[in-house]
C-alpha cells in the first residue's frame, strides 16, 4: 500500500495541472510551478502584462519560462514504466459518463463533459468552453462588482453624512446641557439668594420673640417670688399671738397693697378701652395719583432685534423661534433680544402698564435714554443709561449697580411704570395692587428716554 501511495505521489508530480496529462515539454516560472510549454503559453495567450500562475496566482512579471530537462527525464522514465497518467479528480469528472468536464451549458448552468454536449439533453443548448465561459462570468460579475462598488461608495458617503449630522446633533446637546445647567445655577443661587434673605427674616424675628419671651418670663418669676415671700410672711402673721399680729400689721397690709394681681389680657383690654378712637385721614393712594399720567405705549419695529416678532398693532412682543429678515437699520439691537417704544419722553410726568402674558422666562422692562448701546452688551444699570426691573420665574431684582432683590407681597402679573422726568424719578408698582417695587434713586436725565422691553426663554409682554 505504501508503494502503490509513492507511485500516485509520483503520478501526480508528473502531471501537469492544466491539462492532467503527463508533462510535454516541462518548464517552469518565476513562482516555481512546472506546466507543459504549450499549455502554459496557450494559457498566457493575449496577456501583454500580470501573467499569473494557474496555481498560485502569483504574477510573473515576463515570459521567462525556464525549460525543466531533469523533470522531463523523469516524465520519460515514468512513461517507460507504463504507468497510466494521473486522471483528474473526482471532482472534475461527469457523474454520468465519467468524462472530464470541459463545457458549460448556458440554459442549465452546470458544467457536462464532450458526451453530454451531444445528448439530447445538451444538444440544443448553447455550451461553450469552461476557460470561455468563465471569462465571459468573470466580465459580468466585474460589472456588478463596480456597480456594488458605487453602491458601497454611496453608502459609506451616506453613513459620513449621517455620522456628521449625528454628531452636529450631540454637539447642539452639549451647548443645550451647558445652557440648562447654566441657568439651572442661575435659579438656584436666585434660591439660595432668597432662602438668606427668609432666613435672615427668620431669625431676626426668633431674636425679638426670644427676647420678649424673656423679659416677660423674667417679669413673672421675680412677681412670683414677690408673691411667695409675702404669703409666708401673711401665713406666718396669722399663726402669731394677737398682739404680736397687731405689731407690725400696717407695714405688712401696706406690701399687699403694692402688689397689682392683673391678668396682662385684661390689661391690654383695659388700655384699649381708654384710648379714644380717632377717625383717620383718607389717605390718596398712588394709583389715584399717577394713573392720570397714564400714556399708550407702542413697539418700534425699526429697534427690534431680529429675534423677536412684534404684533400687528406693534402692542405684543415675544421670542421667535428663528432669525426674522429684517432690514439692517442703525436703531436695531443686534445683540441683546430688546425694542424701544416708539414714545420718547424729554420732559413731563408719563405712567405706562405692561401685562406679563408669560412669565416662564427672564424679562426686563423700564425705560432707557437714547444714547443705549445697541450693538454691544448693554449695562443693566442706571450707569449704563436704564432704570429697569428684571424678572425671572418668581424672582425680581432692579438693576442697579449690585442688582436688588425685591418681594412682592403678591404675585406679580401686571407691571406699571412711572415716570417723573423733570423729578428725576422712575417708580415701578404691581399694577394689580399699586404696591409700589422699587424707586431709583433720583437722578437728572439729559437725554430722551424711551420704554425699554428685553424678552428671552418663551416670555410674552402686552401694552396695556
Amino acid at each position: 500500500m505504501a508503494a502503490a501511495a509513492q507511485g500516485a505521489n509520483l503520478k501526480d508530480e508528473a502531471t501537469c495541472s492544466i491539462c492532467l496529462e503527463y508533462f510535454t515539454d516541462p518548464v517552469t516560472i518565476d513562482c516555481g510551478h512546472n506546466f507543459c510549454r504549450s499549455c502554459i503559453t496557450q494559457r498566457w495567450e493575449g496577456r501583454d502584462e500580470n501573467f499569473p500562475c494557474p496555481q498560485c496566482r502569483e504574477i510573473s512579471p515576463w515570459r521567462s519560462l525556464r525549460p525543466n530537462r531533469q523533470l522531463g527525464n523523469i516524465v520519460e522514465m515514468l512513461k517507460q514504466l507504463h504507468l497510466p497518467p494521473v486522471k483528474p479528480p473526482e471532482e472534475h469528472l461527469c457523474e454520468k459518463h465519467e468524462e472530464r468536464l470541459r463545457l458549460f451549458c448556458e440554459e442549465d448552468q452546470r458544467m457536462i463533459c464532450v458526451v453530454c454536449r451531444e445528448s439530447k439533453d445538451h444538444k440544443s443548448h448553447t455550451v461553450s468552453p469552461i476557460e470561455e465561459a468563465a471569462e465571459e462570468y468573470k466580465v459580468k460579475l466585474h460589472v456588478w462588482l463596480c456597480s456594488l462598488k458605487r453602491e458601497m461608495g454611496s453608502a459609506v458617503e451616506s453613513k459620513h453624512k449621517k455620522e456628521e449630522q449625528c454628531a452636529a446633533l450631540k454637539n447642539k446637546l452639549v451647548a443645550e446641557k451647558k445652557k440648562i445647567s447654566s441657568e439651572i445655577e442661575e435659579l438656584q443661587q436666585l434660591l439660595r439668594e432668597k432662602e438668606e434673605t427668609l432666613q435672615g427674616r427668620l431669625n431676626e424675628m426668633h431674636k425679638k420673640i426670644t427676647l420678649v419671651e424673656t423679659a416677660n418670663i423674667t417679669k413673672l418669676s421675680n412677681q412670683i417670688m414677690s408673691l411667695k415671700t409675702l404669703i409666708m410672711e401673711i401665713e406666718k402673721k396669722c399663726e402669731e399671738p394677737a398682739w404680736e399680729l397687731l405689731k407690725d400689721v400696717s407695714g405688712t397690709l401696706s406690701r399687699c397693697n403694692k402688689v397689682t394681681l392683673q391678668n396682662p389680657e385684661q390689661k391690654k383690654k383695659t388700655t384699649k378701652k381708654q384710648k379714644k378712637k380717632k377717625k383717620l385721614p383718607r389717605f390718596q393712594g398712588p394709583d389715584e395719583e399717577i394713573k392720570k399720567y397714564k400714556v399708550m405705549v407702542t413697539l418700534d419695529p425699526d429697534t427690534a432685534h431680529c429675534e423677536l416678532i412684534l404684533s400687528e398693532d406693534y402692542r405684543h412682543v415675544r421670542e421667535a423661534d428663528t432669525l426674522q429678515p429684517l432690514p439692517d437699520t442703525l436703531k436695531r439691537f443686534t445683540r441683546p433680544h430688546c425694542v424701544l417704544g416708539k414714545e420718547g419722553f424729554t420732559s413731563g410726568r408719563h405712567y405706562w402698564e405692561v401685562e406679563l402674558l408669560n412669565n416662564c422666562g427672564v424679562w426686563i422692562v423700564g425705560v432707557a435714554a437714547e444714547t443705549v448701546d445697541r450693538e454691544g452688551g448693554i449695562r443693566w444699570s442706571p450707569e449704563g443709561g436704564v432704570w429697569a426691573l428684571q424678572g425671572h420665574v418668581f424672582f425680581y431684582h432692579a438693576l442697579t449697580i449690585t442688582q436688588t432683590l425685591l418681594n412682592p407681597h403678591n404675585e406679580l402679573k401686571k407691571l406699571g411704570v412711572y415716570l417723573d422726568y423733570e423729578g428725576g424719578w422712575l417708580s415701578l408698582y404691581n399694577a394689580d395692587y399699586m404696591e409700589l417695587l422699587f424707586t431709583f434713586p433720583q437722578a437728572s436725565f439729559q437725554h430722551r428716554l424711551f420704554p425699554i422691553f428685553y424678552v428671552y426663554d418663551g416670555v410674552m409682554l402686552r401694552m396695556v
